[in-house]
């Protein structure tokens, strides 16, 4: 569905690896989609590996994908992600403020912006990220053809 919050979204939040906050404009330049998960959401579980096979789909056209965790401790998310890996970069939103922030009520999640850090559009619930039908639609966004 389109979104277009009342206000500019913000994103701050740490980064898994670097443990360093991370914000919107380093995302910049690029499209980008941020899926909002937990490891306690069945279906976030459950979508995860469509939203791999889209990442490597769309990442070679400059595609960037953020799986941005609701609130829970690094180590917990690290044991998650031995058993189901995540392609593309970890965030942590422990203070569970982005998620509100932007609206969200149901995870998973999953906000698109375009290559300025506008925001495009939103999911909730689960979805087949892989379908052809879905790829064709991310594609299709007027504001991300050019990437």
């Amino acid at each position: 569905a389109p979104w277009r919050p009342a206000r500019p979204p913000r994103l701050e939040a740490t980064d898994l690896q670097s443990d360093e906050a991370r914000t919107l404009a380093d995302f910049a330049g690029r499209p980008l989609l941020v899926n909002v998960w937990a490891t306690w959401c069945g279906p976030c579980r459950i979508e995860m590996p469509s939203l791999n096979t889209l990442a490597q789909q769309l990442a070679p056209q400059g595609w960037q994908f953020v799986a941005l965790n609701h609130g829970e401790m690094p180590e917990r998310v690290r044991r998650f992600l031995a058993e189901v890996p995540i392609q593309g970069t970890l965030l942590l939103d422990r203070s569970q403020t982005v998620f509100k922030a932007w609206g969200g009520r149901a995870l998973p999640a999953t906000f698109v912006f375009d290559s300025a850090g506008r925001p495009l559009a939103r999911a909730e619930g689960e979805r087949d990220w892989a379908a052809p039908a879905m790829v064709e639609a991310l594609r299709a966004l007027p504001a991300v053809r050019r990437t």
